[in-house]
Protein backbone atom coordinates (compact mmCIF):
# COMPACT_ATOMS: atom_id res chain seq x y z
CA UNK A 1 0.00 0.00 0.00
CA UNK A 2 2.94 2.31 0.66
CA UNK A 3 4.20 1.86 -2.92
CA UNK A 4 0.80 2.84 -4.28
CA UNK A 5 0.73 5.97 -2.14
CA UNK A 6 4.24 6.87 -3.32
CA UNK A 7 3.16 6.37 -6.94
CA UNK A 8 0.10 8.58 -6.52
CA UNK A 9 2.19 11.22 -4.74
CA UNK A 10 4.76 11.14 -7.55
CA UNK A 11 2.08 11.59 -10.18
CA UNK A 12 0.62 14.48 -8.17
CA UNK A 13 4.00 16.19 -7.90
CA UNK A 14 4.66 15.74 -11.62
CA UNK A 15 1.26 17.15 -12.58
CA UNK A 16 1.68 20.11 -10.23
CA UNK A 17 5.09 20.84 -11.76
CA UNK A 18 3.60 20.69 -15.28
CA UNK A 19 0.80 23.05 -14.25
CA UNK A 20 3.28 25.55 -12.84
CA UNK A 21 5.41 25.44 -16.00
CA UNK A 22 2.39 25.93 -18.27
CA UNK A 23 1.03 28.81 -16.20
CA UNK A 24 4.39 30.57 -16.23
CA UNK A 25 4.71 30.13 -19.99
CA UNK A 26 1.23 31.56 -20.54
CA UNK A 27 2.22 34.83 -18.89
CA UNK A 28 5.16 35.49 -21.20
CA UNK A 29 2.95 37.22 -23.77
CA UNK A 30 3.49 37.17 -27.52
CA UNK A 31 6.35 35.41 -29.25
CA UNK A 32 9.63 37.16 -28.69
CA UNK A 33 12.13 35.46 -31.00
CA UNK A 34 12.46 36.10 -34.73
CA UNK A 35 11.61 32.55 -35.82
CA UNK A 36 8.36 32.57 -33.87
CA UNK A 37 7.40 35.97 -35.26
CA UNK A 38 8.03 34.79 -38.84
CA UNK A 39 5.94 31.66 -38.25
CA UNK A 40 3.08 33.72 -36.83
CA UNK A 41 3.26 36.18 -39.71
CA UNK A 42 3.19 33.39 -42.31
CA UNK A 43 0.22 31.78 -40.56
CA UNK A 44 -1.64 35.10 -40.56
CA UNK A 45 -1.00 35.56 -44.30
CA UNK A 46 -2.13 31.98 -45.07
CA UNK A 47 -5.30 32.44 -43.04
CA UNK A 48 -6.10 35.70 -44.83
CA UNK A 49 -5.54 34.09 -48.23
CA UNK A 50 -7.75 31.13 -47.35
CA UNK A 51 -10.51 33.45 -46.18
CA UNK A 52 -10.36 35.49 -49.36
CA UNK A 53 -10.28 32.39 -51.61
CA UNK A 54 -13.26 30.86 -49.85
CA UNK A 55 -15.49 33.82 -50.66
CA UNK A 56 -14.79 33.79 -54.38
CA UNK A 57 -17.58 33.26 -56.88
CA UNK A 58 -15.90 30.28 -58.52
CA UNK A 59 -15.10 28.44 -55.32
CA UNK A 60 -18.40 26.53 -55.29
CA UNK A 61 -18.95 23.52 -57.56
CA UNK A 62 -22.43 24.68 -58.61
CA UNK A 63 -21.35 28.05 -59.97
CA UNK A 64 -20.09 26.84 -63.35
CA UNK A 65 -21.67 28.84 -66.13
CA UNK A 66 -23.84 26.96 -68.56
CA UNK A 67 -23.22 26.77 -72.28
CA UNK A 68 -25.19 29.94 -72.94
CA UNK A 69 -28.19 28.34 -74.62
CA UNK A 70 -30.50 29.50 -71.86
CA UNK A 71 -32.05 26.07 -71.47
CA UNK A 72 -31.51 23.83 -68.49
CA UNK A 73 -31.20 20.10 -69.14
CA UNK A 74 -34.04 18.76 -66.94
Amino acid sequence: MGAFAALVAGIGVASAWCAVVLIRRGRSGPTENADGLLIEQAARVRAQQQRSEGRGFGSHPYTKPDSGSGRRPY
